[in-house]
């Protein structure tokens, strides 16, 4: 076993620039009259290096109207970011409450996720499948739109802000798979690795239940939908057309056989650069 907990990687600058330029994509894109080329509000001249990097690496341009918009690269670069979010959400997000002890998982809704017998455990999962953490704890951040509620988001994307420091700081912080491995009491070693593993499975399970549990509600909901709508109809007299549509739910795990076998598994997206 390892006496001291070893030192994670530092943030680098390189990283906090994609992440940046990456809040960036994501407000231009939802917001196209956003940022004025002129960077004409008062705090908008923060941005200007991180506007200088974009158009370096062709994420965005200044359209007809003066305003950046996001170029061919860079709503690629969004979309990549919109599925990374959404495959955090779904595949990742169950590991930030876990309860060592009794093998159990927080469920948001019914547990108070505060308690000291919730561990979690997101950074070390993405370390153990090769997942940069800091894009993790990125990620997470960013799909919490509380993040641009703050009138300062601007000055946190600032390269050496205190909000990259933080960063820096939650990630260096988090449990490391080595400090999972045990002995047990005949004395066999129980490594962090195997510990992990068992969770991560655990984990896909809990993860397909629950996106199962979601999606009959969803299902529900249209049939529930749909019968109003054929009530309706037939109380004016009409006949119900839906136009042929079928409903579809949103299945993750469709192209993802392996997700359920292996704790290894991960989506290429994950390794990738974001552009």
């Amino acid at each position: 076993m390892t006496d001291s907990k070893p030192e994670r990687p530092p943030l680098d600058e390189e990283t906090c620039r994609q992440f940046s330029a990456l809040v960036l994509l994501h407000q231009i894109t939802s917001k196209p009259d956003a940022f004025h080329a002129g960077l004409l509000e008062s705090d908008d001249s923060l941005l200007e290096p991180i506007f200088d990097y974009m158009m370096k690496v062709d994420l965005v341009t200044v359209g007809e109207n003066d305003y950046y918009q996001p170029t061919v690269k860079g709503e690629e670069a969004y979309n990549k970011l919109l599925h990374q979010q959404r495959s955090y959400l779904i595949h990742y997000d169950v590991y930030g409450a876990v309860d060592l002890a009794e093998g159990a998982f927080g469920d948001p809704e019914n547990d108070e996720l505060e308690a000291p017998n919730w561990s979690d455990l997101r950074v070390a999962v993405a370390e153990y499948k090769k997942i940069d953490p800091y894009r993790t704890v990125f990620l997470s951040m960013l799909a919490d739109e509380a993040f641009f509620d703050n009138p300062d988001w601007k000055f946190d994307i600032v390269l050496g802000s205190s909000f990259y420091k933080g960063l820096e700081e939650i990630v260096r912080s988090q449990i490391a798979v080595w400090e999972l491995g045990y002995q047990e009491e005949d004395g066999t070693e129980i490594s962090g690795e195997t510990v992990l593993e068992d969770v991560i499975l655990q984990g896909a399970r809990i993860n397909k239940e629950r996106m199962e549990r979601e999606r009959q509600r969803q299902a529900s909901l249209f049939e529930e939908e749909q019968e109003e709508a054929r009530d309706r109809e037939e109380r004016d007299g009409g006949d119900y057309d839906n136009g042929g549509y079928v409903y579809m739910p949103y299945d993750p795990w469709m192209p993802m056989g392996g997700y359920m076998g292996s704790p290894l598994f991960v989506e290429a997206l994950w390794l990738s650069a974001f552009w």
